[in-house]
């Protein structure tokens, strides 16, 4: 029996080479193809496994995600390589598959599979950028005591001379900093170190209401204080 499949695509030029693509191995059936704007998760097929394109990170793809799978479906994001912090977010929407553009067809058809399996599947590159992150992670790759003062003025939305003032350091060394900060996080922009930071408990101010309006339960002193 083949299996059923639905395409949402941003890029109408791509979503077409993918059905063609399906279309021609008997062991998939597309029952139905629509753009991202006109995607509503209770028009499609229940249980169905949605191939969902996505161009780069944003609020929209975690929405459909979370939507798909809350209306019962299987959830293959096909795209190009997302920060880790995006990675994060989608795991916690109970994801089921990604694989990158750049890769084969191989790779496509074997996400599939493994879905259909009720398998998670995730392609080479981004196993092995989580691997990489999860080492460093378990091997000690954390803030120093001085890279967390200045994540914490980071955070907390101050100037970079006002941290290299308080420091007694040069901006120049602000930055350097915040550039090892950031790698070490996978993040690409301050709301990515915050939240990083917020989840993964690195940062203990109890007293400093940098979060405002987070869930995070750690934080719910500091907005309360």
């Amino acid at each position: 029996m083949a299996t059923d499949l639905s395409i949402i695509y941003t890029n109408k030029l791509w979503g077409d080479a993918l059905r063609a693509l399906l279309c021609s191995n008997k062991d998939f059936c597309v029952g139905h193809f629509l753009h991202t704007d006109q995607c509503k998760a209770g028009a499609l097929r229940s249980k169905s496994i949605v191939i969902l394109e996505t161009v780069y990170p944003s609020a929209e793809v975690l929405r459909q995600v979370k939507e798909l799978k809350t209306s019962g479906h299987y959830v293959l994001l096909v795209g190009y390589h997302l920060n880790n912090e995006f990675l994060q977010l989608l795991f916690e929407y109970d994801l089921d598959a990604f694989v990158l553009k750049t890769c084969g067809k191989s790779n496509l058809f074997e996400a599939i599979h493994n879905v259909d399996q009720g398998q998670k599947y995730f392609c080479a590159p981004i196993t092995e950028s989580l691997s990489k992150r999860l080492h460093d992670h378990q091997h000690g790759e954390i803030l120093t005591t001085r890279e967390k003062e200045i994540l914490l003025g980071l955070v907390s939305l101050v100037s970079t001379a006002q941290i290299a003032k308080k420091m007694n350091i040069s901006e120049a060394t602000v930055r350097t900093h915040r550039k090892n900060i950031m790698h070490k996080f996978g993040a690409k922009n301050y709301l990515g170190l915050l939240r990083y930071a917020c989840r993964n408990g690195l940062l203990h101010t109890p007293n400093e209401p940098f979060c405002v309006g987070c869930r995070n339960k750690k934080c719910v002193p500091a907005q309360n204080g």
